[in-house]
């Protein structure tokens, strides 16, 4: 029965971060995207290892970063330059991460687009 309430207690953390964080829902979009391209392209098995990999590493990376705003919130409610420091350098972190894993589907997805685009022509 424990294990069931961990399950529902992370299920109402996905929850509150998927319904609060607009960034979030901007990177669960784009992913449904990637895994229809994936699947349009027909992607080898260490393509989709290597993007769902990625994709985790985005989520996580969003998903603690929403953790921490929450406890810096909890811990100073008032604006203050230090919580707003840490605030900015866990964003830092996400947009890192966003950036790297955009260059990896670049590098996965750019052969197949150019071989689709010399197909049409």
């Amino acid at each position: 029965m424990r294990k069931i309430n961990r399950f529902i207690v992370a299920l109402n953390g996905l929850k509150f971060v998927f319904k609060n964080e607009g960034h979030f829902k901007f990177h669960t979009v784009v992913f449904i995207l990637i895994l229809l391209l994936g699947f349009y392209f027909r992607l080898e098995t260490w393509e989709w290892t290597t993007i769902l990999l990625c994709s985790l590493f985005v989520f996580i990376s969003e998903i603690l970063n929403t953790a921490l705003e929450q406890l810096c919130d909890y811990i100073q409610p008032k604006q203050d330059v230090r919580i707003g420091l840490i605030k900015d350098i866990a964003a830092g972190a996400v947009l890192i991460s966003a950036i790297i894993v955009a260059v990896v589907g670049v590098i996965i997805f750019l052969p197949y687009i150019i071989n689709e685009i010399q197909g049409l022509v």
